[in-house]
């Protein structure tokens, strides 16, 4: 700080002694009674407008930020973290960060009003609630998103800041306040990665091979995605992307073993052949990952604090599933493919197309079926089985489906005579796949009960795991390694060895297995996510990023209304 700066700092203090505390008239004119202020045109929130009430009531309708020991620094270390806020994932703009600077700046400057101090003090605060409202629990509500996880605990954020404020340790809750899911903190240091790298390019980075790039063949761009690897491999190299003449210009050796984890951290087939595939890999900007990964950070804001013990994650873009446990040092390495509901399929009938999309949203594993019946969905049975009976008539016997009362494992299966066929159209009958080698859930489903009918579960379709986008499902989520992941489930359940679990997927009739110790498991959507062999970035396959992108720029248009106060007075 200046000495001029040190001058009006003191200036600034003997004004803030001589308006505190506030008189009646004063308080009269404060924020808190009022839904607007002169530095923003749109009108606060009814959380935001209950927020600072709720502050300025605690300090007695006096001023909060001029009213400290050390106001100069506490202000500055809070425009700093606006200023900062794009590390933590977040627009600065959306805290006015710009106006405030200049208004902090005119206000040491010059003799404020009583005014210029109240809306000053209030513009602070509500920046600051706002700041900590989004990064704690995120910008969007995730319903308005379509992700319907359970409530985060209610948070008293005027409290907090008001304690902060008298303890002058506004960035010890920032600290607090900041989710502290190891993902984040891995991808928020991803993201100063990635923003360091796309300041340092001079030009987007482009790979043009010519054809398919196999290991042991000769480019001459080879040097270049040597050293491009190795920038994004290593933050703290200042990117040289051209390649180094003297450098052997055979793809070999290193290079092709960073192309093979590239490819797997991106959910490609791992064999180090630069296709079509890995080439638009390979030429995505940066920029596109910084997206990705801030609406990453955005989304895991939106999770409630995981409670100890272990849980399942499924990534529906990353088409897999994660065992972990909140106690890092018991995390399991179960880890599998899975095949996720379609983008959308096609009803050719009637000449519409259908979501079919796996839902986004958190349950409690309880129990296993092994040998299950598949009970056929209303939607299935309409718009696939029912017309491809009237095509076939043999339809219904050769794909082990029976006719039934009810979806219990004791009903009894009835003739499929005309009556009851046509009973099936009307609803009064249904329709279920009796256990075996058709069966569509395979032999064993894992249930956590949901308002979408949706489980994990077996599969006999088991090449379909060869693909590297698997959304063939209907909504259900199919594993890989089902009897792994059902010894898991059992760990607490006495005597559940592999081979009881063998037996039981094999024996003659179903059976369910209530768990003795329930499993959390979240059904999420992340384009960008940490995982033990770093981040890696997934293809957006319900196009959920381009709707949070809009959402965010629609709040920060909003936002971005403001006029210059000093118009105001």
């Amino acid at each position: 700080m200046t000495k001029t700066t040190k001058l009006n700092s003191s200036k600034l203090l003997l004004w803030v002694l001589f308006l505190c505390p506030l008189s009646a008239d004063a308080e009269s004119q404060s924020l808190p009674q009022a839904n607007s202020s002169a530095y923003f045109l749109n009108p606060y929130s009814l959380k935001e407008q209950k927020a600072l009430e709720t502050l300025y009531q605690l300090n007695e309708n006096q001023l909060l930020w001029f009213n400290t020991r050390h106001p100069v620094k506490t202000i500055n270390q809070l425009l700093a973290l606006y200023a900062d806020a794009p590390a933590q994932g977040l627009t600065a703009t959306d805290y006015s960060q710009r106006l405030l600077e200049k208004e902090w700046h005119k206000l040491q400057q010059s003799k404020p009003s009583l005014a210029q101090f109240l809306a000053f003090d209030t513009a602070l605060s509500l920046t600051f609630l706002r700041y900590l409202n989004d990064l704690h629990d995120g910008r969007i509500p995730p319903e308005k998103q379509n992700f319907h996880l359970k409530q985060k605990s209610a948070i008293d954020f005027a409290s907090s800041l008001y304690t902060a404020i008298k303890k002058e340790s506004v960035l010890e809750l920032v600290h607090n306040m900041e989710p502290k899911l190891a993902p984040y903190q891995h991808l928020k240091i991803a993201l100063k990665k990635y923003r360091d790298l796309n300041t340092q390019l001079r030009e987007p980075v482009h790979f043009d091979f010519g054809r398919t790039l196999r290991p042991g063949e000769h480019s001459t761009q080879v040097g270049k995605l040597r050293n491009y690897l190795n920038s994004i491999n290593n933050p703290s190299l200042t990117p040289q992307i051209e390649a180094d003449k003297n450098q052997d210009n055979t793809y070999t050796g290193s290079v092709v073993d960073k192309v093979r984890k590239l490819q797997t951290d991106y959910n490609l087939k791992s064999d180090g052949v630069i296709g079509k595939q890995t080439l638009e890999l390979l030429n995505t900007p940066p920029s596109k990952r910084i997206k990705q990964i801030e609406l990453s950070m955005e989304r895991l804001r939106w999770l409630p604090e995981q409670a100890p013990g272990p849980f399942i994650l499924v990534n529906i873009p990353a088409f897999r599933l994660w065992v972990y446990d909140t106690d890092e040092a018991l995390n399991s390495d179960l880890s599998m493919k899975v095949i996720v509901g379609k983008s959308y399929a096609s009803n050719k009938s009637k000449g519409k197309t259908l979501s079919l999309q796996t839902p986004i949203f958190s349950g409690d594993m309880s129990y296993l079926v092994f040998r299950p019946y598949w009970n056929i969905p209303r939607s299935i049975l309409t718009e696939e089985i029912l017309p491809s009976l009237e095509r076939d008539p043999t339809y219904l016997d050769r794909h082990d489906l029976e006719i039934v009362q009810n979806f219990s494992h004791e009903a009894k299966a009835l003739p499929n005579t005309p009556e009851n066929i046509n009973r099936l159209y009307t609803k009064q009958l249904h329709l279920r796949q009796r256990p075996g080698r058709k069966n569509a859930l395979g032999h064993i489903k894992f249930i956590f009960p949901n308002s979408y009918n949706v489980y994990l579960h077996d599969t006999p379709g088991t090449s379909l795991f060869n693909r590297t986008k698997r959304d063939f499902s209907h909504g259900c989520i199919r594993v890989e390694n089902p009897s792994a992941l059902a010894l898991f489930a059992l760990r607490h359940n006495t005597g559940w060895t592999e081979k009881k679990i063998s037996e039981a997927m094999y024996s003659d009739a179903p059976s369910i297995i209530n768990l003795e110790q329930k499993i959390p498991v979240l059904i999420f959507y992340t384009t960008a996510l940490a995982t033990k062999s770093g981040v890696s970035f997934y293809p957006d396959i319900y196009a959920h990023d381009d709707a949070l992108i809009t959402a965010l720029a629609k709040r920060s248009q909003d936002l971005a209304a403001h006029k210059d106060m000093t118009t105001n007075f």
